[in-house]
C-alpha cells in the first residue's frame, strides 16, 4: 500500500507540474494575444485620430477662408465710406486751403 501512495503522489505530482507548464504556456499565448491586439487597437485608433483630424484640419480651413473672404469685403467697404468721407470733405479742404493761401497772399 505505501508502494501505491507512493506512486499515486508521484502520479499527483507530475500532473501537478504538466498542470503548471500548461497554464504557463497558456497565459503565456494569451498575453502575447493580448500584445498583439492592443497594437492592433492602438493603431487603429491612431488611424481613426488622424482621419479626424484632417476632417477638423479641412473645416478649419474652410472657416478660415469664408473669415478672410468676410474681412475682405469689410475692409472693402469701409475703404469705399472712407473714400466717399474724403471725397464729400474735398470741396470744403480746397476751400480752406485757398481762404489760407489768399489770406498770405493779401497780408503782404
Amino acid at each position: 500500500m505505501a508502494k501505491e501512495t507512493m506512486q499515486a503522489v508521484s502520479d499527483a505530482e507530475k500532473s501537478a507540474h504538466q498542470t503548471v507548464l500548461h497554464a504557463k504556456e497558456e497565459s503565456e499565448r494569451l498575453l502575447a494575444e493580448a500584445q498583439t491586439q492592443g497594437k492592433k487597437l492602438i493603431a487603429d485608433a491612431e488611424k481613426e485620430a488622424m482621419k479626424r483630424a484632417d476632417i477638423l484640419c479641412g473645416v478649419a480651413r474652410a472657416d478660415a477662408e469664408k473669415q478672410k473672404a468676410r474681412s475682405a469685403k469689410e475692409t472693402e467697404e469701409e475703404q469705399g465710406r472712407l473714400k466717399e468721407a474724403a471725397s464729400a470733405s474735398l470741396p470744403r479742404a480746397a476751400e480752406e486751403i485757398k481762404k489760407i493761401v489768399l489770406g498770405q497772399s493779401e497780408r503782404r
